[in-house]
């Protein structure tokens, strides 16, 4: 059996979804999953960047990023997972860190090296869960981003 964990969580216009946690994560967060009873104290309520729209299969274009809140997490079997189901970025502030920082150093550290439209969203959702400051041109701009996306993608895969 791969273990692996699935992460729920809420994006900052409400929608909640599910992740596969970053390949490169998995490791840290397995090493606690064995030698720890509170192994999801490290995850839970976290923010962390998740594409909100697939990759191509050209890798033409990256999908729009945002930064979601994490609701809860679970071992499972990777064989159980569901095929379409993405994992997350690498990026990931533990609560009990983003909560005592600014908002701008938590964008600071989510930001990455980011387009300028995703580099938006991230500021916007990093103020979102710091504040409860909403941006709602900037979610409306990502949400269109999402659907030009998803476009591409069925145009590709239908190729």
């Amino acid at each position: 059996m791969a273990t692996t964990f699935l992460l729920h969580v809420q994006l900052s216009w409400g929608e909640e979804r599910d992740y596969l946690i970053a390949n490169d994560v998995e490791p840290g967060l397995m090493h606690r999953y064995q030698t720890r009873d509170n192994w999801q104290e490290v995850i839970i309520d976290a923010l962390i960047n998740v594409p909100v729209a697939p990759y191509l299969p050209s890798k033409a274009v990256n999908p729009p990023i945002a930064t979601a809140k994490v609701m809860s997490v679970k071992a499972i079997d990777l064989a159980d997972a569901q095929p379409d189901v993405q994992r997350t970025r690498s990026q990931f502030i533990m609560a009990v860190v983003w909560q005592k920082q600014t908002s701008a150093a938590n964008y600071n550290f989510l930001h990455h090296d980011y387009d300028k439209w995703t580099q938006r969203q991230i500021k916007a959702d990093v103020d979102y869960w710091c504040e409860h400051k909403r941006h709602p041109l900037t979610t409306l701009v990502t949400k269109w981003r999402c659907a030009e996306q998803r476009r591409r993608f069925h145009r590709e895969i239908m190729e």
